[in-house]
């Protein structure tokens, strides 16, 4: 049981993770999601495409699905504890729920952004950093209007911020470092989008749902 429980947890992690909940919250309303706006399954696209309050439930839900694997084995479980014959760090099965999101074997491995899934992790793990990385995502949504931008640079602050926070958790660093790229490399068509000047703007505090 000591090795067979992490290794199920694993394996739980990406495939909660990959659970499309924008997507199947699109189907429950007849819409299929990812035949418009940006053809995201994400928060983000829900919000345009459903209306803020549902974007707001597909947040939440990402959130969880993500987080609730941190408050499991490090608060709940306790991975270091000796009953467990392999310690399989909190970070690691964040990882892999946010991989199920990106890249979720329900949908052919064609996800979302993944940032609701971070904002889960980190805040489960270390909310002082979630904190922010949520600050400064705002901001930087309300001079841009672009989602895309604020999500690069929230990730982004967070590896600044470790630093300044002076904390020594190398689990920690990769894993802002390994997210922070992952999540880059998901943003490029957006990139291009920006260059085009063709990228969805947003408002983030518009009363309209």
């Amino acid at each position: 049981m000591g090795t067979f429980i992490p290794i199920l947890m694993m394996i739980l992690s990406y495939l909660v993770g990959s659970i499309p909940v924008g997507y199947l919250i699109g189907k429950t309303k007849g819409i299929g999601i990812r035949s418009y706006g940006s053809h995201n399954i994400g928060a983000t696209n829900a919000s345009r495409t459903l209306g803020k309050g549902y974007g707001l439930i597909v947040f939440l839900l990402d959130f969880i699905k993500a987080g609730i694997f941190v408050i499991i084995s490090k608060y709940i479980f306790n991975y270091q504890d000796n009953f467990f014959t392999i310690h399989i760090h909190p970070l690691i099965y964040g990882a892999l729920a946010i991989l199920g999101h990106l890249f979720p074997v329900f949908l052919k491995f064609k996800g979302g952004k993944g940032i609701s899934c971070f904002t889960g992790v980190i805040t489960c793990y270390f909310w002082p950093l979630a904190v922010v990385g949520s600050i400064i995502f705002v901001l930087v949504a309300i001079f841009t209007k672009y989602i895309s931008v604020a999500s690069t640079f929230g990730t982004l602050s967070l590896i600044i911020a470790y630093f300044i926070m002076q904390k020594n958790d190398i689990y920690l660093l990769i894993f802002l470092i390994f997210t922070f790229i992952l999540i880059v490399i998901k943003h490029i068509p957006n990139y291009k989008r920006l260059i085009k000047n063709e990228e969805n703007k947003i408002k983030l505090f518009d009363k309209k749902s």
